[in-house]
């Protein structure tokens, strides 16, 4: 974590300094003792980031800081000194919260993880509890203060400086962090911003006409704090807790007809912002799964592509290498410059192939994407099929491949290769374990249903159990004790991505049908 230390520029130090005056000014612990008393102390979570981007080192910074504003804004006008004491009360507490999370709390794992979050507030609400303890008692003997219980004196602070350190701390390291400034900025840069702000707003105007226990209104800012956190993760929640927050001081900061009920809304809009935080926490674990689980199945169609590519450069290769040994010996023997030449220009033909299958496997590694031209189902078909069929003989099985109509469709050739090699690989595999005797069959034909082309690979093998029927294309679902259920979900990811649809057929036996837009209308049989 990036160090703030006498090496930065002075104006950082005079900048914080007047941020945190400003903050506990308007809301600080002689403002929570008047009849205003804001929901929160926005200064705390300022003190707080600044512990924990410079460790001791702010503790200076941090002291002259509080002075100052207790100097500017006295709790207790009358007692000049207890009221710079109880301004410098918080500073070994921020001191002793910050060096905690350093430790257990390194970075953004205040919330990575749930586990994160309530670690997190736990500490902060245990050290907002035992300033509350020591500010309550120190103004107890105040005349000044005596018109105010001790307990709502307590349960003010405390509440207010949990919530400060729980919303203020995240957004400044969202804003400060060049690591997590970028992410935040682009989750938050949308329209959705802009209307559960809007809705915040509205809410916050019908809700503070009267007290909390009496108004059903302030209950509806759960659905903005949710929105927000549902749409855009921590990122969302964060803003609309803060957008709260802010919205409640200014209002609070009005002459207030209810100040009785502010711990009612104190308490109210820091159980909304934990739950926020907590939804928010949900979606960006998700989000972060479905990343992980997205490149896990990118990896693993890498490896399956890796086996459509090695049999997609064998023939160019072995090309290469006939035409080349032919080129030798003709120079050898002096052979025609025109064969020469001729066996020159399939050489490069052979490797602009070979470079062109590297080409759309480099693509497919950076972006994902496909490289779309006509195939004829025929070919395609036929081509996957033979690549087998030695495989196929030599367990026994029999590899039938049925009439192929002349119709064509717009893919990628490699990649529905990765779908018709794994299918048939299946097959085989299912047929492998079949007792002696069994019929050992691979029926592979094709055909076309108005303006879409089929595929279908049926085996007589043991077939697929009706629990594991409706899950087969999910990842992680197979039916191989040693397999890792990906093949069947890349499969289908790569077919849905040609717009089409791969499912499986209902029978005693394993049928998988392929459905793809057609290109061309049927024709004659070959």
């Amino acid at each position: 974590m990036p160090e703030f230390r006498s090496g930065r520029p002075a104006w950082l130090a005079a900048a914080f300094c007047l941020a945190y005056i400003a903050l506990d000014v308007s809301s600080g612990p002689e403002a929570r003792y008047q009849t205003i008393a804001p929901v929160w102390h926005p200064a705390a979570g300022l003190a707080l980031y600044l512990v924990l981007r410079a460790g001791a080192w702010s503790a200076p910074l941090l002291a002259a800081a509080a002075m100052l504003a207790a100097t500017i804004t006295p709790a207790l006008p009358a007692q000049p000194g207890l009221s710079l004491l109880t301004g410098l009360l918080p500073v070994p507490i921020y001191l002793a919260i910050g060096a905690a999370m350093r430790r257990w709390l390194p970075g953004s794992a205040c919330y990575a993880s749930h586990r994160g979050l309530l670690a997190w507030a736990l500490l902060a609400t245990l050290g907002s509890m035992a300033g509350a303890l020591a500010y309550a008692t120190m103004l107890q003997a105040a005349p000044a203060a005596a018109a105010q219980p001790w307990l709502e004196r307590f349960t003010r602070y405390a509440i207010a400086e949990t919530a400060g350190m729980l919303v203020v701390v995240p957004v400044c390291q969202f804003l400060l962090e060049r690591s997590l400034r970028a992410d935040y900025l682009a989750r938050i840069a949308v329209r959705e911003t802009a209307a559960y702000l809007v809705l915040i707003a509205l809410v916050l105007a019908v809700a503070l006409r009267r007290p909390a226990p009496d108004s059903l209104a302030y209950y509806l800012l759960i659905l903005p704090l949710a929105w927000a956190a549902a749409r855009q993760g921590m990122a969302g929640a964060v803003t609309a807790a803060l957008a709260l927050e802010a919205g409640v001081t200014v209002a609070a900061l009005q002459p207030v007809a209810y100040p009785a009920q502010m711990p009612n809304v104190q308490m109210l809009v820091l159980t909304l912002t934990v739950s926020g935080f907590l939804i928010g926490i949900a979606v960006d674990v998700a989000r972060r799964a479905s990343d992980e689980l997205r490149d896990s199945l990118r990896l693993a169609t890498a490896g399956e592509m890796a086996g459509a590519v090695a049999h997609e450069l064998n023939q160019p290769m072995t090309a290469l290498s006939i035409y080349g040994s032919a080129c030798e010996r003709l120079m050898q023997r002096g052979g025609n410059e025109a064969q020469l030449q001729q066996a020159v220009r399939a050489m490069v033909a052979e490797s602009q192939r070979a470079a062109e299958v590297l080409k759309r496997l480099r693509e497919f590694f950076r972006t994902g994407t496909t490289t779309l031209a006509p195939l004829s189902l025929a070919d395609l078909v036929r081509g996957a099929a033979a690549s087998f069929a030695a495989e196929a003989a030599a367990q026994g099985v029999e590899l039938v491949v049925g009439p192929m109509l002349d119709a064509a469709v717009l893919a990628d050739r490699v990649q529905l290769e990765i779908v018709l090699r794994n299918l048939l690989s299946n097959a085989l595999q299912a047929l492998a374990g079949m007792p002696a005797g069994e019929e050992r069959r691979i029926a592979v034909d094709a055909g076309v249903d108005g303006a879409w082309v089929w595929i279908r690979i049926a085996d007589t093998g043991p077939g697929i159990a009706g629990k594991v029927r409706a899950r087969l294309f999910e990842p992680f679902v197979s039916l191989k004790s040693s397999g890792l259920g990906l093949g069947l979900a890349i499969s289908r990811s790569i077919v849905e991505t040609h717009g089409g649809k791969l499912s499986v057929e209902p029978g005693r036996h394993a049928i998988l049908r392929i459905t793809l837009p057609a290109h061309s209308g049927a024709g004659e049989r070959t």
